[in-house]
């Protein structure tokens, strides 16, 4: 009987011991997806007055690949903020999805984005400050094709592993 409480006792306390392992190696599997990706550098942008600036060439060549992390539990949509002489017509507008990535390539000399959420009072949405709702990256050492330059989203929402197979997929390498 004293052999069976010692058994019962030493279960009880290796169970404890592998439900608290399991807890503690599954918590770091969240963090893991906000990290950057590998070789992905916090340069090349800044956060000025609730809005992101981004300045490909500050880190180097003009071409550049940013990914842009959703740190919110809602969607976070980046309005493209033109001056008034701008000789585009379009914008790059972006939405990203919840704890998702996605993509940018550009070779404008600066782009500016500001950042709102859904809100049922204005249609464009609540603007909130970058700074607290992405995080941003930029790969500097990246080989465009010559058919795969210029501005454009080129993930719209993926998960961080997701993201960089979509964009070596397309024929970019980010270095």
């Amino acid at each position: 009987m004293n052999t069976n409480l010692k058994r019962n006792v030493c279960n009880i306390i290796i169970m404890c011991l592998l439900t608290g392992a399991s807890v503690i190696h599954a918590a770091p599997k969240e963090d893991d997806e906000q990290k950057n990706p590998l070789g992905c550098r916090n340069q090349g942008y800044q956060f000025d007055l609730k809005a992101l600036r981004l300045l490909p060439e500050a880190a180097g060549e003009r071409n550049s690949l940013y990914f842009v992390f959703n740190k919110l539990n809602e969607p976070v949509h980046l309005y493209h903020m033109r001056k008034e002489d701008s000789p585009y017509s379009m914008f790059l507008n972006h939405g990203v999805r919840p704890r998702q990535w996605a993509v940018l390539s550009t070779s404008e000399k600066q782009l500016k984005y500001i950042c709102t959420v859904g809100s049922t009072k204005v249609s464009y949405g609540k603007i909130v400050d970058c700074a607290e709702s992405i995080q941003v990256c930029e790969y500097v050492n990246v080989k465009f094709g010559l058919n795969n330059r210029g501005n454009y989203w080129l993930v719209n929402s993926n998960t961080k592993n997701g993201a960089v197979r979509e964009v070596v997929r397309y024929g970019i390498i980010p270095r």
